[in-house]
């Protein structure tokens, strides 16, 4: 290869237009990739053993799988080209301060794992989102096409992802609590971008990277597209920002002064209703039960076990006992105030349990 990557995504993939974002930001030089056929028994992902998008395939050759740890692995292969973490010309995404390095990963996990359940149920749950998403996607994959194959192509996918959806756990008494979710980080943006541009100072972390791939679909699909329109302009705009930000400048935010008020948002977000969720999961899965319900304020939410997201909330519980010092003082009182700090407790036997946070 030329010394460049290949991100190998695809239209509809928040998670691929996340780890692009990143790389342009970076400005790490790349190609992006849509391979024809993504579905072939005999296509490039199947080839390198990769059954999810984005894959991406380094200079070398090799091929990995899984967006944040690829985006952290490439902190260590691409570190800051300045001396100064503080530099301009340092494009790293992950803060210099400590604990907001960790907010940072807490807001970018907010994102991947609970804000996912709403773009993909907006996606997939009414007609109207059905039949556009389905033939958009199709068409950025296949491309050109006749008629009446790219018919049998849109109908073979969007019943397929309709299956996929069911599988979320029970639709109607989920919707509200994940349509919640939406509505509560388009207000997190809207705060924030009257304090700052990002969550945390003029440049953006991972966790606002995060953020921009759930959001870069829901400000194309037909239903949360109007909702964001409507209701969250900016947030429109921030998210068209972010998708090209190579060009983007700015300092991190001065971590003795108080967080934005959109950042206060997704910890609150983050302390009543995503930790919970992740706990209650990690129990059902200790315990055996599935489904399991979720019970929030009252009410009960019946989902199936996730073992990715118990993966999600140790990788979370080794970020947060890495911080050591005056940063993991400032980090405890900020996650104590907001319900988050005693979730992120390691329970006995837990930290020998942490899988490596690496891309597969």
């Amino acid at each position: 290869m030329d010394g460049r990557y290949r991100v190998i995504g695809g239209p509809g993939s928040p998670y691929s237009f996340k780890l692009r974002a990143v790389l342009r930001y970076r400005r790490i030089p790349h190609n992006w990739v849509v391979p024809p056929k993504f579905q072939d028994p005999e296509g490039e992902l199947a080839k390198a053993g990769k059954g999810m998008i984005p894959v991406m395939q380094l200079p070398d050759g090799r091929y990995w799988a899984d967006s944040t740890p690829m985006i952290l692995a490439l902190e260590d292969r691409h570190p800051c080209a300045t001396p100064s973490a503080l530099s301009r010309e340092a494009r790293s995404v992950l803060p210099p301060d400590p604990a907001d390095r960790f907010l940072a990963l807490l807001f970018e996990d907010i994102a991947d794992e609970w804000l996912v359940f709403a773009m993909f149920d907006y996606r997939w749950a009414e007609p109207v989102d059905q039949e556009f998403c389905a033939r958009r996607q199709m068409a950025g994959w296949f491309g050109a096409m006749p008629g009446p194959q790219f018919e049998e192509t849109v109908s073979f996918f969007r019943n397929r992802q309709i299956k996929m959806l069911a599988r979320a756990g029970d639709l109607s008494g989920n919707r509200p609590l994940w349509q919640e979710g939406y509505r509560r980080v388009l207000e997190a943006v809207e705060l924030q971008v009257q304090h700052s541009r990002f969550f945390f100072g003029g440049r953006p972390s991972v966790g606002d990277f995060g953020l921009y791939g759930q959001l870069s679909q829901l400000a194309i699909d037909p239903t949360p597209s109007v909702i964001m329109r409507r209701d969250a302009v900016r947030t429109y705009q921030w998210v068209q920002d972010l998708d090209d930000a190579s060009g983007i400048e700015g300092d991190w935010r001065d971590p003795r002064e108080p967080l934005g008020a959109g950042a206060i948002a997704l910890l609150e977000l983050a302390g009543d209703t995503y930790l919970p969720f992740l706990i209650a999961n990690a129990r059902a899965i200790a315990e055996r039960s599935n489904p399991y319900n979720f019970n929030l304020n009252g009410k009960s939410y019946p989902n199936p076990t996730r073992s990715y997201k118990r993966r999600c909330l140790l990788w979370l519980k080794d970020a947060l006992a890495k911080v050591e010092g005056e940063p993991r003082e400032r980090l405890k009182a900020i996650l104590t105030r907001y319900g988050c700090w005693e979730p992120l407790q390691f329970l006995p036997g837990e930290q020998e349990q942490v899988p490596p946070l690496v891309p597969v």
